[in-house]
């Protein structure tokens, strides 16, 4: 009974960030606190963190587990877009160009994805990782100081650094993969190579 309840946990996490991803939509049309929107998005980042490490220790992440975690992910920062669309417009305008960049070349990666492999690219690399940290960052220096522009600007060629990364990565790999760490560990999988991983972030 305890060993199933524990299995429970990382997609109870997982799951929770979805209803997170809801709730921001929800309250961007509200006049609601910008500290509970905070307070949401540091859980969703949280939950994401912990769901993986937990699914890998517990030896029951799979290939569907990893590829649902990066498309909620995707709803969740999304969700967050939206709230800035809706409460923070002049930032938007501002800055439309670069959130155009962003949001296309996460469209690219989706369809090349699909083309190449027929199934959503999840890599979760380490760059990756933290970029949701930077990018966390400059949502709630948004939020509370609206004055962003250094948080923004590291987000934004930080972002376009892991893109670039995860697509070349998809180019390099001749068959589907999840949880590759890495340019170099990309390479080695592309020889038929094993690589280590490490077991808090990719094992």
């Amino acid at each position: 009974m305890k060993t199933k309840i524990l299995h429970k946990i990382p997609h109870a996490l997982l799951y929770s960030r979805l209803i997170v991803a809801i709730f921001i939509s929800i309250f961007s049309f509200t006049a609601i606190s910008p500290i509970i929107i905070v307070v949401l998005s540091i859980y969703a980042i949280l939950s994401d963190v912990f769901d993986g490490m937990i699914a890998r220790q517990l030896k029951i992440s799979s290939t569907d587990m990893r590829q649902l975690d990066t498309k909620i992910d995707t709803v969740f920062w999304f969700s967050c877009l939206l709230y800035i669309c809706m409460n923070h417009s002049l930032f938007l305008k501002s800055h439309l160009l670069q959130i155009g960049i962003l949001v296309f070349s996460e469209l690219f990666i989706i369809i090349f994805g699909f083309i190449k492999f027929q199934e959503r690219i999840s890599y979760h690399t380490i760059f990756s990782k933290f970029w949701a940290l930077v990018l966390l960052w400059f949502f709630i220096d948004l939020i509370l100081n609206k004055t962003c522009h250094y948080s923004f600007v590291i987000s934004f060629w930080y972002g376009i650094f892991v893109q670039l990364e995860i697509l070349i990565i998809a180019i390099i790999l001749k068959n589907p993969q999840t949880d590759v760490p890495g340019f170099f560990k990309a390479l080695k999988l592309r020889k038929g190579l094993e690589i280590s991983r490490n077991r808090f972030f990719n094992g």
